[in-house]
């Protein structure tokens, strides 16, 4: 199954791209979505405000650290007594006419309207990076464990691996010679280890393991491969 996550890149770099692409494409789509040249303006004014001061915080965030280099310079450079730099000079802001606070909620609600409008498409919202990639949901019926297996003196059995998110795991045993699948284990956390009794008590035996998820009391997936065990 396709589900989609939220449009709005996660990371400030990501979302200078996706501003950067706007700016220069949204008045390209005026006529063929169509929006009115207030809207537009809009638009482009949260673009190049959040370019702006993006940009102004990455020189500054430079800026300081270069100040930590000129105080450390001061403080342990070499050769001693040897005249100092002056420190560097923060970058001046350059404000955007009519900028305004909290313009990314105003953006999403302008995005909506894009998306609403009679032109709109996917491949419009794609080209303006306003439509999150599509991930794909791994079917239940493709979830199985993936165990590494070891065994131990006692008769024991170890397993290791990623609960994936589960409840719990149900642990199966086959003896050899045998079609019946047996529980071993109940496990809610990995790793584990559990002990599987032979049919002849203090006697080694072949056989071979298996496990599935557990969610909400319920199976969950399918098995796993089968792992060939002996005990001992």
């Amino acid at each position: 199954m396709a589900t989609s996550r939220d449009w709005m890149p996660r990371s400030l770099a990501d979302q200078l791209v996706m501003f950067q692409n706007i700016l220069a494409k949204i008045a390209g789509y005026t006529a063929v979505l169509p929006l009115t040249a207030a809207q537009v303006t809009r638009i482009e004014l949260i673009c190049e405000e959040f370019i702006a001061v993006y940009n102004y915080v990455t020189q500054a965030r430079a800026t300081t650290e270069s100040l930590v280099e000129w105080r450390d310079n001061i403080f342990t450079g070499s050769p001693a007594g040897e005249a100092a730099k002056n420190p560097p000079a923060y970058p001046a802001y350059t404000a955007v006419t009519d900028s305004f606070i909290g313009i990314f909620t105003e953006f999403r609600e302008l995005v909506d309207l894009i998306k609403a409008s009679p032109g709109y498409n996917k491949a419009i919202g794609e080209d303006l990076m306003i439509v999150a990639p599509e991930t794909e949901k791994a079917l239940e019926a493709e979830i199985a464990p993936d165990l590494k297996v070891a065994t131990e003196s006692g008769y024991k059995v170890s397993v290791a691996g990623s609960m994936q998110g589960m409840d719990a795991m149900r642990i199966e045993y086959q003896r050899s010679g045998s079609t019946a699948w047996n529980i071993a284990a109940f496990l809610t956390k990995l790793p584990g280890t559990f002990v599987i009794n032979p049919a002849t008590p203090g006697q080694p035996e072949n056989g071979q393991i298996r496990a599935i998820f557990i969610k909400k009391n319920e199976e969950y997936g399918i098995h796993s491969p089968c792992y060939p065990v002996t005990i001992s």
